[in-house]
């Protein structure tokens, strides 16, 4: 922390959403929910029995991932710093235009899939058959307006714009901020989505707010201890958004002292303990040798077509917890570290630490670019980076894949295109 915030001369919020990770979720929430714990016969909130010696070995690793990755930060930062000159298209309002052309096709073929959303509880949602196909809808295309944003933004920086031009992509970005606040709302969309969405939002229209790790840090520590919780009643209520809209007082009867002040003695903070799972898993059971990392590097095959295709590891962990120690459910977190350590042991600790302090260092590259697409992706994934080291690494990890379609991917290929 003392480097990030007074050494480090770069603007790194993926330096700051690994701070602020490693602040909750695994020093605050440990010491707020152990302090909860029964004296006899004391168990997790995951129902996993309070063994000491699992606690000592889980801050170890800790520690451990914590020293590799930092030094391996500095290493890999100060040799990437070679950042590729980038020249704004002439045709940018044309491609401005080609967007919102895709992105109102996306709100025409989807108006009965927003209209269900909006109009049905999100519990129910959960049984809904062609739930992979829409997790792609939601995913890729609804971020589509992302992008638009963004090119109007680096259209309004450059010069020599003219006044027809201006007028048009004016109404372009009105029509923008619509559909990503239609596409992306508390209705349609988890916390763990929406955050990085309106993040970027902000950086865009106000980077100054930003411009420091300090700011970034307090931002985003503040985002979590207050935002996410009121936003928790939101993606949590079991009402539909019309129902809402008809008695708002859903919305306010589910505000409460706990939610508003605290919610670290609830599942929602759980990577830690289910870190300490991950390591009593192991020593009953072995490693899994990279088998949950399949279901995380072919999350896009079905598994109605691949019948085997293995659990990831917060449903697999959770399965444990279910068989061993009675607990009720499998969908749980499981941390960076802790994905590493089940598939590899101490060595995929070492391992993992390095590669993601290798991504950081070229997405600080990306974050440095006068290309606002490549910018727009890095400060996303910077964002997503509390989501994706909480876990499991497959939602993690499929989340920032496709969401990097929808502003990053799709966008480059229209660029390539009409490159004439």
């Amino acid at each position: 922390m003392y480097y990030h915030f007074f050494l480090e001369k770069s603007f790194s919020p993926f330096i700051s959403a690994y701070l602020i990770f490693n602040i909750l979720f695994f020093i605050i929430t440990p010491l707020a929910q152990l302090s909860e714990m029964e004296e006899i016969s004391p168990k997790y909130l995951n129902t996993l029995p309070h063994k000491p010696f699992n606690t000592i070995i889980a801050n170890i690793y800790i520690i451990i991932f914590n020293i590799i990755f930092f030094l391996s930060y500095l290493i890999f930062k100060n040799k990437n710093t070679n950042v590729k000159e980038y020249i704004i298209h002439k045709n940018l309002p044309f491609h401005i235009l080609f967007i919102l052309f895709i992105s109102l096709l996306v709100l025409l073929f989807n108006f009965d899939y927003i209209q269900e959303k909006l109009m049905t509880p999100t519990w129910k949602l959960k049984y809904d058959k062609a739930k992979s196909i829409k997790i792609v809808i939601s995913k890729v295309l609804f971020s589509v307006p992302l992008a638009g944003i963004a090119l109007v933004v680096m259209y309004f920086k450059k010069n020599g714009k003219k006044n027809l031009n201006i007028l048009i992509i004016s109404l372009s970005l009105l029509l923008f901020i619509f559909l990503i606040f239609l596409f992306k709302n508390p209705f349609m969309e988890k916390r763990s989505g929406l955050g990085p969405i309106y993040f970027c939002i902000l950086f865009l229209f106000f980077p100054k707010i930003f411009n420091t790790n300090i700011k970034t840090t307090l931002i985003l520590y503040f985002s979590l201890i207050v935002v996410m919780p009121v936003m928790a009643v939101f993606t949590h209520v079991n009402s539909s958004f019309s129902e809402v809209l008809q008695n708002p007082k859903i919305i306010t009867n589910s505000l409460s002292s706990e939610i508003l002040l605290s919610n670290f003695n609830t599942i929602n903070f759980d990577a830690y303990i289910n870190f300490i799972a991950t390591i009593d898993y192991v020593s009953n059971k072995g490693f899994s040798l990279g088998e949950q990392l399949l279901s995380a590097f072919l999350f896009f095959i079905p598994r109605s077509i691949w019948k085997t295709k293995p659990n990831t590891s917060g449903e697999f962990i959770g399965d444990y917890l279910i068989d061993k120690y009675d607990f009720w459910f499998n969908n749980i977190s499981n941390p960076f570290v802790s994905e590493a350590y089940l598939n590899f042991g101490l060595i995929g600790i070492i391992i993992f630490a390095i590669l993601l302090a290798y991504f950081f260092s070229k997405m600080l590259l990306f974050l440095k670019s006068d290309d606002i697409l490549k910018k727009n992706l890095a400060f996303f994934i910077a964002i997503h980076m509390i989501y994706f080291l909480r876990g499991d690494f497959t939602n993690g990890f499929s989340q920032l894949i496709l969401v990097s379609f929808g502003i990053y991917i799709i966008p480059k290929l229209s660029f390539l295109f009409f490159r004439k």
